[in-house]
């Protein structure tokens, strides 16, 4: 694809205006008043409604997910609490089927100007996003720029890319010179290099190049301004040039989050010098080692960490499964400890994301088997899960409502750490929210704990799960009930009318 020195540089500064702060910035702070639920459009919903059709995940085949299936159960995500979707890649990929499936998750990218028609159809994706933001919900889409793809089928990848199959980017000029990566903690090497395999190589754009930059720009425009899009999760932002990230986020003048999958909180802090939101995957690194390995110590530690060295966490998003990492059921199927991985994920800083299935207590491991199609589950709403996540929405939103500015922007803190034990404090006081968590799982007893850093003297506190109430003394000990391992959500009760919870209006 030529273009000519002059309209380059046109489309170059077009494209790229610099923003005011306060435009970004604005972006930002409404998403995190907001609570994402993650889809995997081929594996969220049928267009007829099915609960019954089967979907085997070992085939890695497409399922029959669409974007009308997810609009006819939008009542199962907003009902649960849930103010925005997520959905997956929209852009047509390639359509072979290799040995280890099809491109049903949509990073496979060979047309980013066409749709994956296997979702469904132009009107359905204006209709999915009309019927979200007709709910007052905001609409992300996952992206990749990073790369195109091409089947191989067990070629070379640096010599058997026919680069005229793919669109817009269908000349070999675009693109890094093939090299394997071998140390995946070497950035330069990780963004110079492909990722793939010799089966489907994944061309890697040259993101240092004016030319991608610009054609990226405008498609990401023009795929925003067409879909009515709130916000982006850019896939595989480790491998992309950091310089081009900042100049991206520009271009697409919304909220949008990069995926690192990097464990160092230093890495995680310093990537948000490029992107203000990135994943943070130190903090769920460390919810593994408090829920599987029952480590009170690293969760209390990397929050500490984590406050210290980023710019801001509540800039970055939190979770605690995705569909490239196993499911928390996978790895430990206490459906107690699940209770207390959902409420830190919900209570803590940033943009909490759940992934679909998790409210469902899937048990998926590695992909695929963390792909599952949620439609045998016939869509409970009254699993255990599914309704801790609707108590938590409820309460988060309560304690934004009564303090909106400050608490979304607020740091969690460790206020309490025992043998089984962790507390964090998010809020000031008065409209302060406490997660009391626990490692001991369903099987643990009833005891004891004694809290002295959490509420002033004599207030009345109430857990939103049970309902019951505790007074501080006039020293300010809490002396808390635990049982079966369960989470406690401790909040002032003169905050609780309005909250919808424990039969308050």
């Amino acid at each position: 694809m030529a273009l000519s020195s002059r309209l380059l540089q046109w489309l170059y500064a077009t494209t790229f205006m610099t923003l005011p702060v306060s435009v970004l910035s604005a972006n930002i702070e409404a998403w995190k008043t907001r609570t994402v639920y993650q889809t995997m459009t081929d594996r969220f919903a049928q267009t007829d409604g099915s609960t019954t059709d089967s979907c085997n995940l070992t085939e890695g085949a497409y399922c029959g997910g669409t974007w009308r299936g997810t609009i006819n159960r939008l009542d199962y995500i907003q009902d649960m609490g849930f103010d925005a979707v997520m959905i997956s890649p929209i852009v047509k990929n390639i359509e072979e089927r290799v040995s280890y499936g099809e491109a049903y998750h949509g990073y496979w990218v060979q047309d980013m100007y066409s749709l994956n028609p296997h979702f469904g159809t132009h009107q359905d994706l204006l209709d999915l996003s009309q019927a979200v933001h007709d709910r007052g919900m905001f609409l992300m889409m996952d992206i990749v720029i990073n790369n195109m793809a091409y089947p191989t089928n067990g070629g070379n990848p640096a010599t058997d890319v026919n680069y005229s199959f793919l669109n817009p980017f269908n000349d070999r000029g675009f693109y890094h010179s093939y090299c394997k990566i071998v140390d995946w903690n070497d950035y330069p090497q990780s963004q110079d290099c492909w990722t793939g395999d010799d089966i489907v190589a994944l061309p890697d754009l040259n993101t240092e190049d004016d030319r991608v930059q610009t054609i990226l720009g405008m498609w990401i425009q023009q795929m925003i301004s067409i879909y009515s899009i709130d916000g982006l999760r850019l896939d595989a932002a480790k491998h992309v040039t950091p310089s081009f990230l900042p100049r991206f986020q520009e271009a697409a003048n919304t909220f949008m989050f990069g995926e690192v999958y990097e464990r160092s909180a230093d890495i995680i802090c310093n990537y948000q010098n490029d992107l203000r939101s990135v994943t943070n995957y130190p903090i769920y690194f460390a919810l593994l080692d408090a829920f599987t390995l029952g480590n009170t110590e690293s969760l209390p530690n990397q929050v500490e960490t984590m406050k210290n060295r980023c710019p801001s966490v509540t800039d970055l998003t939190i979770f605690s499964e995705n569909h490239d990492i196993p499911r928390f059921a996978g790895l430990n199927d206490d459906i107690n400890l699940a209770r207390n991985i959902l409420t830190f994920t919900l209570l803590f800083d940033g943009v909490p994301i759940i992934y679909q299935g998790q409210e469902q207590h899937f048990s998926g491991s590695t992909d695929p088997y963390n792909r599952e199609a949620l439609w045998p589950s016939g869509y409970n709403t009254s699993s255990p899960l599914y309704k801790t996540i609707t108590t938590l929405n409820r309460i988060r939103k309560h304690a934004i409502q009564l303090d909106p500015d400050y608490y979304v922007n607020y740091n969690t803190y460790p206020v309490y750490r025992g043998w089984s034990e962790m507390a964090f404090r998010k809020g000031r006081d008065g409209h302060q929210v406490i997660m009391v968590l626990s490692t001991q799982g369903i099987n643990g007893g009833a005891y004891t704990i004694s809290m002295m850093d959490g509420f002033q003297p004599s207030v009345v506190v109430m857990d939103v799960f049970s309902c019951r109430m505790w007074i501080a003394s006039d020293m300010g000990e809490l002396r808390l009930d635990m049982d079966k391992g369960e989470p406690r959500v401790l909040v002032p009760r003169d905050i609780m009318p309005g909250s919808g919870l424990c039969g308050f209006g």
